[in-house]
């Protein structure tokens, strides 16, 4: 039975800086945005790089999770919880295995959004057993891509995640994950499958919520 007393968190676990070519937000504004939502920890999941999120874990190290968002020869997936870069461009297999010797978990994003860079429905089929996390809910993919990510994930029988893919300090939080704290790698995938998605909250009842909080927490 789960105890209900247990302190909740909210994570938003696609997340976007200035260390992805496409984004112009520094890493520590992006912490400071999600801090101020009450997201925390942060995870930060850049194009081809993890140089941001190194960068926030070194002063704030229970407060980062590095993650790398890497370009396969087949299209893109998230690796979470990483320790070091995961090259890109290898084979999706590949990139898996690098990620896995890590000790980091493999999560599908926007699979079914058209516009983004998504393997195959041949590809997650080959790969299946070895995805951890699907993303049920991108705050960049219309609700389409996102109901057919939620039907895919029930059928892989994955854990279902979200995130804003936020790519804009505005974007931070559109959609997030309310779930038990966490330790490692694998506690966090097994209290995200009992875990709440919230989507497009109000950004000011965050606020005043994070606010809130903080003070309560206060001795």
């Amino acid at each position: 039975m789960v105890d209900g007393t247990a302190r909740k968190i909210r994570v938003d676990l696609h997340v976007h800086s200035s260390a992805s070519a496409d984004c112009l937000v520094e890493p520590d504004q992006v912490a400071a945005r999600c801090r101020s939502l009450g997201l925390s920890p942060v995870f930060l999941t850049d194009h081809e790089t993890i140089d941001g999120a190194v960068h926030l874990w070194r002063s704030d190290p229970t407060g980062v999770v590095v993650g790398q968002e890497v370009m396969t020869t087949r299209g893109e997936l998230i690796g979470l919880f990483l320790e070091r870069r995961v090259p890109s461009r290898l084979s999706p297999e590949e990139t898996i295995l690098q990620i896995k010797a890590q000790g980091g978990l493999v999560y599908l994003q926007h699979p079914y959004d058209r516009f983004r860079r998504a393997l195959s429905e041949a590809d997650i089929e080959r790969l299946a057993d070895r995805v951890d996390i699907v993303e049920v809910h991108n705050g960049r993919s219309n609700a389409d891509a996102n109901a057919r990510a939620l039907e895919l994930c029930n059928m892989l029988e994955a854990v279902a995640g979200a995130g804003s893919d936020a790519h804009t300090v505005d974007e931070v939080g559109s959609v997030y994950v309310q779930m038990e704290e966490f330790g490692d790698a694998q506690d966090f995938l097994a209290k995200l499958r009992r875990a709440t998605i919230v989507r497009q909250p109000n950004r000011w009842r965050l606020l005043a919520e994070a606010r809130l909080t903080s003070l309560l927490r206060r001795p």
